[in-house]
C-alpha cells in the first residue's frame, strides 16, 4: 500500500492523551495561564473552538457599539464570515495580493470607515502579515483590530507573537492547526480594559458536559491516528479530506474548553516551538527544490516576520498546470491541498456584488504542500520530482 502523507498533523503522543484522561485540577486556568505568558498576552480566553471565540469576541464588541461592518480578506476561511452574520453584523470584503497574501494596497484605506466595527487581519499558513499599516487605520476610524491567528500560533513579526499586536488575537485548537486539541479556539487581549470585559463575557459560558469531554478526547484520539500517513490513507477514502468544503463544518457551539483538552495542549504548548522549528525547516527543503521553477510563486514573509508554515503556499501559474500537478502529487501520496476553492463572495452573494480579482487569481491557483514531522527526505523528492516532470513537459 502507498503512503499517503497528510496535509498536516501534530505530533500527539499516547502520553499526550493519558494527560487529558486524568487532567489536573484548574486545567483550562492553568492552560490560560501558560497561553498568556508564551504569547506575553494580558489576558486568554478558551472556548470550544475559535469561531465561538470570534462570536463571544464580536457580541460583546457590538454590545458596546452602534457599528455593524466588520472588514475582512476576499480570501480566507468562510466561516469568519458565518459568524459575523451570525451576531447581526455585515461583512465587508477587501481584496488581497497574489504576491504577499496581504491586504491590496489601497483597498483597505478605502474600506475602513465610520460604520467599521473591527477589521480581522488574517496569517494565512502561518505566515505573519504586516499588523502596524491595518492598526493605524482600524484605530484612526475608532475600530479595533482583530489578529485571526488559527493557522500561525507561534509566528512572530517584529520579534511579537502574532495575535498580539492588534488589540484582539483569535487562535484555533482544531485538527490539524499548530496546536491541536482535537477542537478549541483561543482569545487573546491586550488592553486591562477589554481583557475585563472578556471575563465578564466568559462568566456565562457553559462548560462541556462529562460526555462532551469524553467525546472531546475520543475525537483527538481519532484525529490522531487519521493524520497519521497510514490512517489518512483510510481517512481519505471515507471523504475526511473534503469536510472542510462543506458549509456543515463552519459551524460552532457556544461552550468553553473542556479540562481534558486543556490538559494535553500544556503538554503540547512546552513542544510547540520545537513544532514548529521543524515545520519551517521542512518548507525551507521544499523551497529550495522549487526555488527555479518558473512558474511558481512563493508568497514570501515580510523581512521581520518569522513564520511557522503549518502548510507551504504557492501559486502556479496556469489553472490546467496546477491540476495537474495536484494529480501528479495526490497520486505519489503526498497531502497536496488546493485550500479554499473560492473567494468569499462565491459563498455568500447575498453580502457583496463586487468582483476580487487578488482573491480570485488565489483561489485558482493556489496549492498547499505538507511541512510537518512526517515529511520525509523521500517525500520531499516526490515533491521535487512531480514539478520536475511539469517543467520538462513545458
Amino acid at each position: 500500500m502507498l503512503r499517503h502523507l497528510p496535509p498536516t498533523a501534530v505530533p500527539i503522543s499516547g502520553s499526550d492523551l493519558r494527560r487529558g484522561l486524568n487532567p489536573p485540577q484548574r486545567a483550562r486556568t492553568q492552560f490560560e495561564a501558560a497561553l498568556g505568558g508564551y504569547l506575553s498576552a494580558r489576558a486568554c480566553k478558551l472556548a470550544a473552538s475559535g469561531r465561538t471565540a470570534l462570536y463571544l469576541l464580536l457580541k460583546m464588541l457590538s454590545h458596546h457599539s452602534d457599528r455593524k461592518e466588520v472588514v475582512m480578506p476576499a480570501y480566507t476561511c468562510p466561516a469568519l464570515v458565518r459568524v459575523t452574520l451570525d451576531v447581526g453584523l455585515q461583512p465587508r470584503f477587501v481584496d488581497i495580493s497574489p504576491n504577499t497574501l496581504a491586504f491590496q494596497e489601497g483597498r483597505l484605506e478605502a474600506s475602513v470607515g465610520p460604520r467599521t466595527l473591527a477589521v480581522i487581519c488574517v496569517h494565512p499558513f502561518g505566515i505573519p502579515q504586516p499588523v502596524e499599516h491595518v492598526r493605524t487605520l482600524a484605530h484612526a476610524a475608532g475600530a479595533v483590530i482583530i489578529e485571526d491567528a488559527a493557522q500561525a500560533m507561534g509566528a512572530r513579526q517584529r520579534e511579537q507573537p502574532v495575535g498580539t499586536q492588534g488589540d484582539f488575537g483569535v487562535f484555533s485548537l482544531g485538527p490539524g492547526k499548530p496546536l491541536s486539541t482535537g477542537g478549541g479556539g483561543v482569545l487573546c487581549a491586550q488592553d486591562e480594559h477589554q481583557a475585563e470585559l472578556l471575563e465578564v463575557t466568559w462568566e456565562g459560558l457553559p462548560s462541556p458536559s462529562a460526555a462532551a469531554s469524553a467525546w472531546t478526547l475520543s475525537r483527538l484520539a481519532l484525529f490522531t491516528l487519521a493524520f497519521h500517513p497510514t490512517g489518512w490513507w483510510l481517512a481519505t477514502r471515507g471523504g475526511l479530506h473534503r469536510v472542510g468544503d462543506q458549509e456543515a463544518s463552519w459551524g460552532y457551539s457556544l461552550r468553553g474548553l473542556s479540562d481534558a483538552q486543556a490538559a494535553v495542549g500544556m503538554a503540547l504548548l512546552d513542544r510547540l516551538d520545537a513544532i514548529n522549528r521543524q515545520r519551517r525547516e521542512n518548507a525551507g527543503r521544499i523551497m529550495e527544490r522549487l526555488n527555479e521553477i518558473e512558474f511558481v510563486h512563493i508568497p514570501p514573509p515580510t523581512p521581520t516576520g518569522e513564520p511557522i508554515y503549518l502548510r507551504l503556499p504557492l501559486l502556479v501559474d496556469d489553472e490546467a498546470r496546477r491540476e495537474r500537478l495536484f494529480r501528479r502529487l495526490w497520486q505519489a501520496g503526498i497531502g497536496v491541498g488546493r485550500m479554499y476553492r473560492h473567494p468569499l463572495p462565491h459563498y455568500f452573494p447575498q453580502v457583496t456584488t463586487d468582483t476580487y480579482p487578488g482573491a480570485s487569481h488565489i483561489a485558482r491557483h493556489l496549492l498547499t504542500l505538507p511541512t510537518h514531522h512526517y515529511l520525509t527526505d523521500a517525500d520531499v523528492e516526490h515533491i521535487a520530482r512531480a514539478f520536475q516532470v511539469e517543467l520538462s513537459a513545458g
